[in-house]
């Protein structure tokens, strides 16, 4: 059986043509979208900032960017990940939520909750925070804040170890007495008294007078055994 030459060209039209038709079929109707990630980074990559909103459409995603020079909306194709528009939000647009609080702002908030060890900003997450360590007595506090407010959203309390100390590191008497005189500018008295309470950091009171002719004072300092530092000083009447 012979088979005409022609047909072979006509039938591998045809399926050149029914390729080419379903590539375009698949890619003018699936449904597959971009994700998040994805689109935040394409933005990001485009528009380099903070972001500090984001929404979800189905055809259509939308992210406020924090930017140098204000804060901007970039609408995207949520397939292709096309930039469909950047518009600048005006000033009256930018509701207060949208003012990020700075470092030392939020240090202010949590002065009260203890010392602060560390603070630190995590944009990696749909919604960003304030993430900081606290340390109050012997435990930590790892605080997870809002970043426009302020307001603690979440706080992880950990016990922190006490140092391990032998008898060998604590101050001398003549070392706690050097302390309290020069913390006061004033004579120590030879009479130094070491106390060790139960569960606590143990440590020294010294007496202090402060020469001021006729004005002469008197003071009880309490000086750590471990570190030096001056912890109280009561003044006798």
């Amino acid at each position: 059986m012979k088979i005409n030459k022609s047909s072979w060209i006509i039938g591998g039209t045809i399926l050149v043509v029914l390729l080419v038709f379903g590539v375009l079929w698949l890619s003018l109707f699936s449904t597959k979208t971009l994700t998040e990630k994805e689109l935040k980074e394409t933005a990001l990559a485009k528009y380099p900032g903070e972001i500090i909103h984001a929404s979800k459409s189905d055809n259509e995603y939308q992210i406020e960017i924090q930017m140098e020079n204000g804060v901007y909306i970039v609408r995207m194709d949520t397939k292709k990940g096309d930039i469909l528009s950047l518009e600048q939000m005006t000033t009256e647009e930018v509701a207060p939520p949208f003012n990020k609080l700075t470092k030392d702002q939020i240090k202010k908030e949590i002065t009260t909750l203890g010392e602060l060890k560390s603070i630190h900003f995590i944009n990696n997450t749909d919604t960003p925070y304030y993430e900081a360590i606290v340390q109050k007595e012997n435990e930590e506090i790892t605080l997870k804040i809002d970043p426009y407010n302020g307001s603690i959203i979440e706080s992880t309390h950990a016990p922190t170890e006490e140092p391990v100390t032998t008898e060998s590191t604590i101050l001398t008497e003549q070392e706690a007495l050097i302390i309290a005189a020069e913390h006061l500018k004033g004579v120590a008295d030879d009479d130094v008294e070491l106390h060790h309470p139960s569960g606590q950091t143990p440590y020294y009171l010294v007496e202090v007078e402060i020469e001021n002719g006729e004005n002469d004072r008197e003071a009880v300092v309490q000086v750590d055994a471990y570190t030096g530092t001056v912890k109280s000083v009561d003044w006798e009447d």
